[in-house]
């Protein structure tokens, strides 16, 4: 048994709509010898005689007129296709799937999210959040990922590139009544988080391996006697007085005036840096490349 040649499909639906090979043929800007051929390898491939002529038009057999309606449904299927490519070109539908982590999903991304939605209303976002190391672990079941901190480019996915994004400072958190706040007003050495009961992020957290990194690095170790999860969490225990913590600038822009950023290491701060993981060029979708431009460009006028 020969496979239907959609094509010829395609050529049967519009004879048998017109009734007549003459303005098919013209219909489709083809010669009738061409249209005649189409049709005479399609019911060479049914084995049955779909038409016969009666006068100057043609008549469907019952076979004629099944296929028929199988071949206008092909003819739906092709039209609704070429209307979702349309749409897709002109951004006016498509899924961008977004992995990142907790605390840039909370604080980095809304504007762009509502930016994506005002721009492109017709793009259904959806958005994981998880640790960096759950994010990666992720990419196959996504189209871009937001995540904290360096990390080895090697262990990336082939097809995804790491694109430098954004960058912030890691501050500490304490009361506005807290002694630190005078004592240190331009900035807490590293030693404070052995001398203050700190407050610290759950394990996976960006921030507090940042934090971890630097207090190695000078040779400060610490017991670790509160662990919360989320900035949130770390916010609402350092107001109710259970101790010091950390958290990005950023975050701390959105607190209520009762908590005060300070500087830590008061020269270089410690700095935090936001990747982007993207597809490789040629890999994205048209709604990867519109989401990327808007942050992208974003990120440029916030330096």
């Amino acid at each position: 048994m020969k496979n239907i040649n959609p094509n010829q499909l395609l050529t049967f639906a519009v004879v048998a709509r017109m009734k007549s090979v003459t303005r098919a043929a013209e219909f489709l800007h083809l010669g009738q010898p061409a249209v005649s051929g189409q049709l005479k390898l399609l019911q060479e491939c049914v084995g049955e005689p779909l038409y016969h002529r009666k006068g100057h038009q043609i008549e469907l057999t019952a076979v004629g007129k099944a296929l028929f309606e199988y071949a206008e449904k092909l003819e739906h299927a092709l039209h609704l296709s070429d209307e979702y490519i349309r749409r897709l070109q002109a951004l006016d539908t498509g899924e961008l799937r977004i992995g990142s982590t907790t605390t840039i999903a909370s604080y980095y991304l809304p504007k762009y999210l509502v930016l994506s939605q005002t721009n492109y209303p017709g793009v259904q976002v959806s958005m994981n959040t998880g640790s960096t190391v759950e994010i990666i672990d992720r990419l196959s079941d996504l189209d871009l990922g937001f995540i904290e901190g360096p990390i080895d480019g090697e262990s990336l996915p082939i097809d995804f590139d790491l694109i430098p994004w954004r960058e912030d400072e890691i501050v500490l958190v304490v009361r506005e009544d807290h002694e630190l706040v005078s004592k240190f007003p331009y900035g807490v050495p590293l030693s404070v988080f052995n001398d203050y009961q700190v407050i610290w992020r759950e394990p996976d957290s960006g921030a507090r391996q940042l934090v971890e990194h630097a207090l190695a690095e000078a040779g400060i170790e610490t017991s670790i006697k509160i662990e919360v999860m989320g900035v949130a969490g770390v916010m609402g225990s350092v107001r109710a007085g259970l101790g010091i913590s950390f958290a990005s600038l950023q975050a701390l822009k959105h607190a209520s005036a009762d908590l005060v950023p300070l500087r830590i290491k008061p020269r270089e701060g410690l700095k935090w840096y936001l990747n982007l993981i993207a597809p490789k060029k040629g890999l994205r979708s048209r709604a990867v490349d519109a989401f990327l431009e808007l942050c992208m460009e974003e990120g440029k006028n916030n330096h």
